[in-house]
């Protein structure tokens, strides 16, 4: 069987066969004239047949839709390190996590936008809901990290993983985005988990870190005023805390994507780091899982110190811990939107049961990045 068949994203040569299925399928119609409400019906089956390659289809409908988005949703859209790296070499983007499609993709598309090296993006098999939302993600240049399997399987695929970003870097010589830690940060405390760093250099049977620096790691942090889905990350850990558990109603992570690029985010900025040199890392320990955290806590100094702070992240901490501290980083303006923001969400929770807990870990949503950069 052909390598990495079961993560891979689809090959230039699959593309026109994949996308005759969506010639006159309903559900991608109305995707599409989202994004280009102006077409007329016969404009979609003529497009469809002469996109031949995944780059072609991005540039008809990933870049597009990721450009309407930023329109629509945000009041305005920022990036900063440009300087950082070069357009003839490849990348391993390690970024904090919010959204589930947007931060990848709004990397891929100013970089794309900027005549950077764009790449592949990790994206779990959890998301795939459907043969359409599949179809999608392969043709996006997405590869899938399998999830929830058993210990014995679960150590094959990660090998596979690792195996296939190797791939990606060093033969394909394409960029890759992932995130610092399985699943979005739904605290606001951006961490990177150093078994991600495991996983990655899983091939290598030598010097890991000196493995892992050679695939060129650059943290990534992205900021989002206002976090489209903070009211459900905040249902989500608030009874997790009163109830022990969790259960997800098989449409939320789906609910999650669409809430996420739909609702209004305000200011949002990308900051890319610098890549991660042996000079940046301090080992006191001859420990290798030693050196995986002190590469991960540099990682996090990163994305924590490059994350853009805004008037709300000072607000909520000064809420949070009953302090004027940050004052003078908001004004009144200022605070009464955040307020509204807030308020709009706590009124339809206040009398329903484990509200206090609810308050704070919202807040903290806010607050975090702030006690991360002190």
């Amino acid at each position: 069987m052909e390598a990495f068949e079961s993560i891979r994203p689809y090959k230039n040569s699959e593309v026109t066969e994949v996308l005759k299925k969506y010639i006159d399928h309903p559900i991608f119609q109305k995707l599409v004239n989202h994004v280009y409400p102006s077409w007329e019906p016969g404009v979609l089956p003529r497009k469809l047949r002469n996109i031949n390659t995944t780059l072609e289809f991005q540039e008809l409908f990933i870049y597009p839709a990721i450009k309407a988005g930023i329109d629509r949703s945000m009041d305005h859209f920022t990036v900063s390190g440009f300087e950082n790296i070069t357009r003839d070499r490849n990348y391993l983007f390690i970024s904090n996590h919010r959204d589930i499609v947007l931060d990848s993709s709004l990397l891929f598309y100013v970089l794309y936008q900027n005549e950077f090296i764009t790449g592949e993006t990790a994206i779990g098999d959890n998301l795939l809901s459907s043969q359409l939302v599949t179809d999608i993600v392969k043709l996006n240049q997405n590869f899938i990290v399998h999830r929830n399997l058993p210990t014995r399987e679960m150590i094959t695929k990660s090998k596979e993983l690792s195996e296939y970003i190797k791939h990606v870097l060093h033969e394909k010589k394409q960029s890759i985005w992932i995130s610092h830690r399985e699943g979005r940060t739904k605290d606001g405390n951006d961490k990177t988990n150093p078994g991600v760093l495991k996983m990655i250099s899983m091939n290598c049977s030598e010097d890991k870190i000196d493995y892992l620096l050679n695939l060129n790691i650059v943290p990534i942090s992205i900021s989002y005023e206002f976090d489209s889905c903070d009211h459900l990350k905040a249902n989500e850990l608030a009874e997790i805390e009163t109830k022990g558990s969790y259960e997800k109603d098989g449409t939320e992570d789906m609910k999650s994507i669409i809430t996420g690029i739909t609702q209004q985010k305000g200011r949002v900025h990308l900051s890319i780091g610098k890549p991660l040199t042996k000079e940046d890392l301090k080992f006191d320990s001859e420990k290798i899982q030693d050196h995986f955290k002190e590469l991960a806590a540099q990682i996090d100094v990163q994305i924590q110190q490059n994350f853009k702070l805004f008037p709300g992240n000072y607000i909520a901490y000064d809420m949070l811990y009953n302090e004027t501290k940050y004052k003078d980083r908001y004004n009144a303006w200022e605070k009464g939107k955040f307020l509204d923001h807030l308020n709009g969400i706590f009124d339809s929770r206040r009398d329903k049961e484990g509200f206090d807990v609810f308050k704070r870990i919202l807040l903290n949503i806010y607050a975090n990045p702030v006690v991360n950069q002190v």
